[in-house]
């Protein structure tokens, strides 16, 4: 694949979504994507390319960034089926784009859920918001909506667009030339990536600048009001039995226990 064919790959990706259908999903965006690989594949064949076609309009749905290695290993199966001199090798070969198809879409789904909607997507929001609050953009102060710092706003809402299409495009683009270069045995390219250690990893920055952000409003609050013991008390036990909950969770104690626990626990702190 050379860097034309993969450049178009490339821009086409982002009309993944285009036609989609609750029917068969993203067959059509895939297939458009996949038209200028598959029109110069089979030139020399052109009557062997709308039953191609046929097969690629088949049901398909996985994660639009993600897609990009599913695209790439596509095409590589597909010059392989082409390449085929014997009808036992032709069928071979289809079989293992039909698994690669099916497969390796959901995998590449799992992880980009995870990744790009479920970690991505919340952390650089609250980068955002970090952003803002560096800026001198209060959160936890009314007078804020009458006075609306437009230019802060956009410089976080900015650093935020950038960080979370940064490395979309980049997976995006390294994706399509990994997965064409690589085989079954690092499924597509995508062992190569320790994808569950990032996503860890991510979601414990994401917890540090929550934490941050909880404590900076707890502070703000209550900051000028008089703490009295009765407070602290039910403070200490509120926090004590969140931590507990994810002790709870490690050690797969059933959470039915500690919801008895702190119910009895809490009628006796408001009582006293």
């Amino acid at each position: 694949m050379n860097f034309s064919m993969h450049l178009r790959l490339f821009l086409r990706s982002f009309f993944l979504q285009t036609g989609w259908n609750f029917a068969k999903y993203q067959n059509v965006g895939l297939t458009f994507i996949m038209l200028p690989f598959l029109r110069r594949l089979y030139k020399q064949d052109k009557e062997e390319l709308p039953a191609v076609i046929t097969r690629y309009l088949d049901s398909f749905n996985t994660q639009p960034v993600m897609a990009s290695f599913c695209i790439g290993a596509l095409a590589k199966k597909e010059e392989n089926i082409a390449k085929a001199k014997s009808v036992t090798i032709f069928k071979e070969q289809l079989a293992e784009w039909t698994a690669a198809r099916r497969g390796l879409s959901i995998t590449a789904a799992s992880i980009g859920d995870r990744l790009f909607w479920g970690t991505l997507k919340p952390l650089t929001l609250l980068l955002a918001i970090f952003i803002w609050m560096i800026l001198g953009v209060n959160f936890f102060e009314i007078e804020l909506l009458e006075n609306p710092l437009v230019f802060d706003a956009l410089c976080a809402c900015g650093a935020a667009f950038f960080i979370y299409n940064t490395i979309a495009l980049f997976v995006k683009w390294q994706g399509i030339s990994i997965a064409y270069n690589s085989d079954e045995k690092t499924c597509f390219g995508l062992t190569k990536f320790d994808w569950n250690k990032t996503i860890y990893y991510a979601k414990h920055i994401g917890l540090i600048l929550t934490a941050g952000l909880i404590i900076f409003g707890v502070y703000h609050y209550f900051k000028n009001i008089e703490l009295n013991l009765y407070f602290m008390t039910r403070a200490v036990v509120v926090l004590f039995f969140i931590m507990l909950s994810f002790l709870t969770r490690k050690l797969k104690i059933p959470n039915m226990y500690l919801y008895i626990a702190a119910v009895i626990i809490f009628n006796l702190a408001c009582y006293l």
